[in-house]
């Protein structure tokens, strides 16, 4: 005795019209037994297309029992709807409903990508039923390869590789020729013999006749069943767990390039176009300006970075004299050397006092700006010398008149020779060295308030205070400058610093504190805009690229409503859709931003490499622009992945 696999009580299904209701099927009962082979045979409009729909789990009854496998299925979800499809349900259609981008291995192992099996192993299962099916020396073709024959043998074996417990056929002979649908209807034979349970839906009575049972439908009622149908028993022979794993992570990302990237690469290159913008440009101007500072830092750092500079304000008339007044005597030099060995952190000092006199040198004749110097002037300003020698001790104890020069002023007098003599208001002056040239940005000094050495000629300050006349209650130096062991000191040594002349000048603030670094950073901080401005840019041509993909993936859904229910009636659930077309849209945005980081990697590399700049990236802006790019992915994505998912499966599969 044979039980029943599949049971319709009182089953009816009804839809509204405009204002009018249309009763596809009314209250219709019906019985397939496990291992029978039942024929649906109607006009059109008869109602059976409707039958099969809700037998395939494609659709819902409007009212009345569906006993699949002995379990009710007619208020189940869509996941255990998909469950059905995909364990008990084998679904062969007559427009053969093959996927175009996939080989017929691929399709016929379709289904048994949303269990979960593994590639490699579906692929052997997938061969075997190929070979039961007559198709083993055509596994490697793609559907568009095959005769109307071999595409619904396709179709059969894609139904067959779950091994479902009934195997639903509609008009399975109708787009083929006499002699192809002779074939496959012994096919369909073979497999009953083979224990396999076949409803197969036709309107052609001949082929009716050929199943051992026949159930005639018009006006959505049954109005004749043969009488073969053998006595049945409600029971359910098998259970299954319906816990399916769904597309694998492999599976999305190949389904996503293959149907996301590669299905329309022009169109899909235009849609990256927002994205590669929005992140090379965010790269590339983050490089842009970190390498920018990075240089100025390094030329800092060349110039002396680990400086503190206090400068003499130069009061003059009255000011000047109610300075002395108070007490204050302007910067010395016993003040220096008291802080320099004060405080631990001071490494080295240098002093300057500076004085016009004329030059003259052969036919040269000017006035340049003469300093007298004291201290590491060459270790705190980071200078060497080209030629020649530096100021020794007995330099400054006897206030020899020896003078050393800028490079540029040595090459204006014509490149003078070491030890040569050079008049400075008429008094002789031997040159004992000269400078070093030194690469400075000319912007970056202004920055940080700092002379060119190139240009200017250094005398002992010894000399310079002994051997010139000195204006009356000046200064005795005009800057001092303190080179300290590390960066991070020198906020607090300047306050330390600025405390202690406060104190040595009765209260009188007649100088100025300059910190190199602290003014650069201060110039940097006011530049961030340009961070805003690249930020913006990013953002809006991330949201251009978002709308985009958002447009290609609505295309998309609306281009592969047919694909979309060739999936769902083989098993896919809603979620699997919408992780598909997320997974898309994701992906077409994370390669236009790895396109982007590409082109803004080339881009920052060829361009620091002609702007001298050092090549600098953030990994923090790096992270979150690929960040952004998935995000935008997804966000975008989802609305087109939703509406993909919730297409009308009946409807979808009607496509052509």
């Amino acid at each position: 005795m044979s039980h029943p696999v599949l049971q319709l009580r009182n089953v009816a299904r009804s839809y509204l019209v405009g204002e009018h209701e249309v009763k596809a099927l009314k209250g219709v009962d019906l019985d397939i037994n496990e291992g029978s082979f039942t024929a649906l045979v109607g006009t059109s409009g008869s109602g059976k297309s409707t039958l099969l729909h809700i037998l395939a789990c494609q659709d819902n009854a409007s009212s009345g029992e569906i006993i699949l496998n002995g379990q009710r299925i007619e208020e189940s979800s869509d996941k255990d709807l998909a469950f059905y499809r995909n364990r008990w349900i084998g679904i062969v259609f007559q427009q053969f409903n093959l996927l175009s981008e996939l080989t017929v291995l691929e399709n016929i192992a379709l289904p048994l990508a949303y269990q979960g099996v593994p590639l490699q192993e579906r692929l052997v299962r997938a061969k075997k039923i190929a070979e039961k099916v007559g198709l083993n020396d055509r596994v490697e073709h793609k559907p568009n390869e095959l005769s109307g024959g071999q595409a619904q043998r396709v179709a059969i074996a894609r139904a067959l590789v779950t091994e479902p417990k009934i195997l639903l056929a509609d008009e399975p002979t109708g787009a083929l020729d006499s002699k192809t649908g002779r074939e496959i209807m012994e096919l369909f034979h073979q497999l009953h013999r083979e224990g396999v349970t076949i409803v197969m839906v036709t309107h052609d009575l001949n082929l009716a006749e050929e199943a051992e049972v026949q159930v005639r439908m018009k006006d959505g009622l049954f109005v004749e069943t043969s009488d073969q149908l053998v006595e049945t028993k409600t029971e359910s022979k098998d259970k299954f767990s319906k816990a399916m794993k769904g597309l694998g992570f492999g599976d999305l990302m190949r389904i996503g390039f293959i149907e996301g990237l590669l299905a329309h690469k022009l169109r899909t290159m235009l849609t990256m176009l927002g994205v590669i913008i929005g992140v090379a440009s965010v790269i590339a101007m983050s490089s842009f300006t970190e390498g920018s500072k990075q240089k100025q830092i390094d030329q800092i750092r060349a110039l002396g970075a680990n400086m503190v500079k206090v400068i003499d304000n130069k009061q003059e008339g009255l000011q000047l004299n109610q300075s002395r007044l108070k007490g204050s005597w302007g910067l010395r030099l016993d003040e220096v050397l008291k802080l320099n060995d004060q405080i631990d952190a001071i490494q080295a000092y240098s002093v300057k006092r500076e004085i016009k006199l004329h030059l003259s040198y052969r036919n040269y004749q000017q006035e340049p700006s003469i300093y007298g110097i004291q201290g590491d002037f060459l270790k705190v300003n980071n200078l060497s010398l080209r030629d020649g020698r530096w100021f020794k001790p007995y330099d400054h104890n006897s206030s020899k008149r020896v003078l050393v020069m800028g490079e540029r002023i040595y090459h204006n007098l014509g490149q003078p020779k070491i030890g040569c003599t050079i008049y400075l208001a008429g008094d002789p002056y031997s040159l004992i060295g000269v400078l070093a040239s030194q690469k400075r940005d000319s912007d970056l000094v202004d920055v940080i308030s700092q002379d060119d050495p190139s240009v200017q000629i250094f005398i002992p300050l010894s000399t310079l205070i002994q051997r010139t006349r000195q204006l009356v209650l000046r200064s005795e130096v005009d800057e001092v400058q303190f080179q300290l062991e590390h960066e991070d000191q020198l906020s607090e040594v300047s306050q330390k610093i600025r405390s202690y002349l406060l104190s040595m000048h009765q209260g009188e603030e007649d100088f100025s504190m300059i910190v190199p670094m602290q003014l650069l950073k201060a110039k940097q901080d006011s530049q961030k805009l340009l961070d805003v401005l690249s930020i913006c840019i990013c953002a809006i041509s991330m949201i251009v690229g978002g709308i985009g993909i958002m447009n290609i993936m609505l295309a998309s859904v609306r281009e592969r409503r047919r694909e979309i229910g060739i999936r769902r009636a083989i098993g896919a659930t809603m979620a699997d859709i919408k992780r598909q077309f997320l997974t898309e849209s994701i992906i077409i945005s994370c390669t236009g931003s790895l396109v982007g980081l590409g082109l803004a990697f080339v881009s920052v590399v060829l361009l620091a490499s002609l702007l001298s700049l050092p090549i600098t990236f953030s990994v923090i802006v790096i992270m979150t622009a690929l960040g952004a790019s998935f995000a935008t992915g997804l966000g975008f994505g989802y609305y087109p992945a939703h509406l993909a998912a919730h297409q009308n499966l009946v409807e979808i599969l009607r496509v052509d």
